[in-house]
């Protein structure tokens, strides 16, 4: 395992146990450093034990196969993902192995839980190697597990495990001055408790050398000089608008900010069991959908969207949804024959048929990807691309990447499907990919020749993680956006801000060791300090109303159909109804199939309000037991003092105590279940 220079200068401390943050760029190789600090400390300490933590599933995988399967010649190497058998068994598997590789939340879930099976000490390691570590910030999972290490280490615990970093762009914080972006790069150093950032310094000829820089144009396209079809969609928005007869409602249709506006609407409305205005925000915030998918690909793309959700069950009773109903339907041959009609097609598109055509002919050895904001677009790009005559040849193979968690705008991919598309592409199957940043941080993707970033507004650590996929020699990294939008002056600022960074970092290196330490110390303590205050104030605001006066209504139709004090906790997250009353009040549909399976229960069917058939929640069959869990955003909690939407159960202000298994079954024993 020979380092280049540039490495060797940067794991110099590590190698001598101090805390330390790799900065290096995409493609210089911080895994390959990280497995060699590795393989030092466990050949220099009896005993030690290594965790790797990194933020997406996908990667626990990949560092196991592509880096870390190096040191199992002599130590014993283990995975752990979601999807794996070994999380429930947590402790024990940490007990046989020498390096755990797994998601930061497995490790967190395993320090907080109570169970003798799962929990783990923070000194049950003496190494923690934090991958892409510029998440170690605010409320991110990193920072929790790192709050727990000052916190103990401000008391004075001993044997805590050594710190180690990895990152191509801690960022700046959302900081534009340069005092705000040192600060930044200080609050960082202070949440990992590093001594030192390492950079190339001595070795930036080598480094450069080995890590070639793409070439960055700006690829702009004009406005549509006509879209009759977006038109049509704001026609019928001001229409459904009117019939809402509420003065001072947003125009800024097809926008972000509407969105916002919308949302909070919508969440008022079913505060104040306002049903007709809830039902209207919820459609309008589809048609507004359909105008942002109308910016970004095709027409035709936006009415299927569209059509989609007009054809789910619909609550035939309610005046309001006949009206928007008969409104779409009205509307809907006139809006199919505009998206079929050439003429009006996104100069986006046009603009990206070019790229694509310039680097996929001659068919040859480019392989390239195409960044894109929401799932919905990568599909449709890629559905574009199937029906482009002029890029349908055989030399473009284009596949969808995208995330693994669960979204009800499109199918999500299943970990399997992602390692399979990213296998595909490595082996030269695929030479396209249309991604989300699922691809821009981290994943093992071959140099790409080219990579386009496609309408999008991000913060410049996506930008440099993006631009460091276009790796191979002459590589080209390409903006493509709407000549002077806000794409555009977002990028510029990125590049500044990337600079602003760079210069923050070489300022906190050359700190002197006693000013920083002092530095380091005080945000460590105020950090703590408001970490104590802040857990205080959700313990005591979990107090506040008693589970028997707290009432949860259907968001949709306003009936009450519990109590606060029928609810209990699973596995400390599953939040279930326990009274068996509750039967009555909901309907099922469907079985839900999940790609894993998990220790103690099962899914079961997706449960629906039997009055109005909106969407509660589902069941899940807990050793044999059928009990429905609740999705707290379906419902409206009344308590003593308001009536209010949550998004998580974490913010609830009631007390719900565990489920207790054995006293559910002696109180139901004279029911089947």
């Amino acid at each position: 395992m020979e380092l280049r220079g540039y490495q060797r200068e940067a794991v110099a401390p590590a190698l001598r146990g101090r805390n330390s943050i790799i900065w290096l760029p995409t493609g210089a190789g911080k895994t390959r450093a990280a497995v060699h600090v590795c393989r030092r400390h466990l050949e220099s300490r009896r005993g030690g034990r290594v965790a790797v933590l990194v933020n997406k599933v996908h990667l626990v995988d990949q560092h196991a196969k592509k880096e870390f399967h190096v040191l199992q010649d002599a130590f014993r190497v283990t995975a752990i993902s979601g999807d794996s058998h070994h999380k429930s068994f947590f402790a024990c598997v940490v007990k046989q192995s020498d390096v755990i590789i797994c998601t930061a939340q497995i490790l967190q879930n395993a320090l907080v839980s109570k169970e003798e099976d799962t929990h783990v000490e923070l000194t049950d390691f003496s190494l923690l190697v934090i991958d892409e570590c510029h998440h170690t910030h605010k409320e991110g999972v990193y920072n929790k597990i790192m709050l727990n290490y000052l916190q103990r280490k401000l008391s004075g615990q001993q044997g805590l495990p050594q710190v180690l970093g990895l990152t191509a762009s801690p960022g700046t914080g959302g900081a534009t001055s340069f005092e705000g972006a040192v600060e930044h790069i200080l609050q960082i150093c202070a949440n990992l408790d590093t001594e030192k950032i390492m950079s190339a310094q001595e070795e930036v000829q080598h480094l450069q050398s080995h890590v070639p820089q793409p070439r960055k144009q700006y690829d702009l396209c004009q406005e549509r000089a006509q879209d009759p079809f977006g038109e049509q969609l704001k026609k019928m928005m001001e229409q459904i608008q009117q019939y809402m007869e509420m003065p001072g409602l947003p125009q800024d249709f097809g926008t972000q900010i509407y969105e916002q506006r919308i949302m909070e609407l919508e969440k008022r409305a079913a505060e104040t069991f306002c049903r007709k205005m809830r039902v209207c925000a919820l459609h309008l915030r589809k048609y507004n959908d359909a105008l942002l998918i109308n910016d970004t690909v095709r027409m035709i793309d936006a009415f299927q969207c569209l059509q989609q959700f007009y054809a789910a069950e619909r609550d035939a009773k309610d005046p309001t949804e006949r009206f928007l109903t008969t409104t779409f339907e009205e509307n809907r041959m006139s809006l199919q024959a505009l998206a079929r009609d050439r003429r009006y097609e996104n100069p986006r598109l046009g603009k990206l048929e070019e790229i694509l055509q310039e680097h996929f002919q001659p068919p040859g050895t480019a392989r390239g990807i195409v960044f894109t904001k929401t799932r919905q677009s990568a599909h449709s790009l890629l559905s574009w691309l199937q029906d482009t005559a002029t890029l349908c040849g055989q030399h473009i193979r284009a596949a969808v990447l995208t995330g693994a968690g669960y979204s009800n705008q499109t199918k999500h991919m299943t970990q399997n499907e992602q390692q399979d598309v990213i296998k595909l592409f490595r082996e030269g199957a695929l030479n396209l990919l249309f991604s989300t940043s699922v691809a821009e941080e981290g994943l093992d993707i071959p140099e790409c020749n080219i990579v386009v970033r496609y309408g999008l507004m991000t913060n410049e650590i996506a930008m440099v993680q993006a631009r460091g996929r276009a790796r191979a020699e002459n590589s080209v990294y390409s903006v493509l956006a709407k000549a002077n939008s806000r794409e555009v002056s977002r990028e510029l600022l990125n590049e500044n801000l990337v600079e602003l960074m760079e210069r923050a970092i070489r300022a906190v290196q050359a700190m002197p060791e006693q000013e920083y330490s002092l530095k380091i110390r005080d945000l460590q303590q105020v950090a703590v300090a408001s970490w104590l205050m802040k857990e205080a104030r959700i313990s005591e605001r979990r107090q506040l109303h008693d589970p028997d006066d707290v009432y949860l209504y259907c968001v949709n139709c306003n009936v009450a159909v519990c109590r606060g004090s029928d609810i209990r906790t699973v596995e400390g997250m599953h939040h279930v109804n326990i009274n068996p009353n509750f039967r009555v009040y909901y309907r099922v549909s469907g079985k839900i199939e999940f790609q894993r399976t998990f220790k103690d229960w099962e899914p079961g069917c997706r449960i629906m309000c039997s009055e109005c058939s909106q969407d509660w929640g589902m069941e899940m069959i807990y050793r044999q037991v059928k009990l429905p869990i609740l999705c707290i955003k379906n419902f409206v909690v009344e308590t003593p003092a308001e009536k209010r939407r949550y998004k998580k159960w974490s913010a609830v202000t009631f007390p719900v105590k565990e489920f207790d298994y054995l006293e559910y079954c002696s109180s139901t024993h004279g029911q089947s279940f």
